[in-house]
């Protein structure tokens, strides 16, 4: 993957922190990175509460929180994910918001919600 070396490093260690910030306690946050025929793909996945699902693109938004009342978690600036969209973005990539979830045995009932997880796609040289 051609591009600035902190730069995409910067990219790993806000999504990293991101997920590490809206974990439980003892919660895993798990990376994963894969090659595409194109380019690259790295996975991040944490076990917090998840995002809204009207909030998939807001959270990208500079100074953007959502944080539930009264829980201690998630206490950064609102900045690294904007920051991080704009890196990749500018390394011609993709960044994509998501819940990990399990579906539930009850008819009609929503997902479980598992987490979040933050995918980036990077193209080859």
């Amino acid at each position: 993957v051609p591009g600035h070396d902190s730069r995409l490093g910067q990219v790993i260690n806000n999504l990293l922190d991101n997920a590490r910030s809206f974990s439980p306690p003892g919660g895993r946050v798990r990376i994963a990175a894969r090659p595409l025929e194109d380019g690259v793909e790295v996975t991040v996945e944490d076990e917090g509460p998840g995002i809204r699902a009207d909030q998939f693109e807001r959270i990208f938004e500079r100074f953007y929180t959502d944080r539930p009342d009264g829980e201690s978690f998630g206490q950064n600036s609102g900045l690294g994910l904007s920051i991080t969209k704009q890196i990749v973005e500018a390394h011609r990539g993709r960044i994509v918001a998501s819940n990990r979830t399990r579906a539930v045995k009850e008819a009609g009932a929503a997902p479980l919600v598992l987490g979040a997880r933050f995918v980036v796609r990077l193209p080859k040289a």
